[in-house]
């Protein structure tokens, strides 16, 4: 949706100078203005930063890093907030926003931006990333959990505390 508003197109009948146009009238400064007119927003950013937490810690540079060991704890920390944080996110906002329309139990979004159905298909495209997102950084903080979890040593085994003997 992002990458097709950069580019100068319309996602779901929403075109990316409309986009702008909500921006710029809601007081956003020249800089947001911007990034916007590139596709490039506070979730966009927040994506890529996500992207490369996935990939930390999925590969071997997110636990040694220029030589020199990554603390468990700095990739765990943002991974497990959210992965507690957006996937819930997700999930509530499925059964709360997203369903309701679909089953006739609730309305369609009625804002300036987001519209009838268009709007309700951007919110939808949004919702269920966060839901894949949070469930993925789940998986990978419980994953890389694992693989670096310290190994207990026992006395007398071969690299433990007390010699073996003879």
């Amino acid at each position: 949706m992002k990458t097709t508003w950069a580019l100068g197109g319309s996602f779901a009948g929403i075109s990316s100078a409309r986009v702008v146009a909500e921006f710029e009238r809601n007081g956003a400064s020249g800089l947001i203005l911007t990034l916007e007119k590139y596709g490039l927003d506070f979730t966009t950013l927040s994506a890529l930063l996500g992207i490369f937490l996935l990939m930390g810690l999925t590969h071997r540079w997110g636990q040694v890093f220029a030589g020199r060991a990554v603390p468990r704890w700095l990739p765990l920390a943002p991974a497990w907030l959210g992965a507690l944080t957006l996937g819930p996110y997700g999930v509530v906002a499925t059964f709360g926003y997203l369903l309701p329309p679909v089953v006739g139990l609730g309305g369609l979004p009625d804002g300036p931006l987001l519209h009838g159905w268009s709007g309700w298909t951007v919110a939808a495209c949004g919702i269920v990333a966060f839901t894949v997102y949070g469930v993925a950084l789940g998986v990978a903080a419980w994953s890389y959990q694992r693989r670096t979890r310290p190994r207990c040593v026992s006395p007398g085994s071969p690299g433990g505390g007390a010699p073996s003997a003879p």
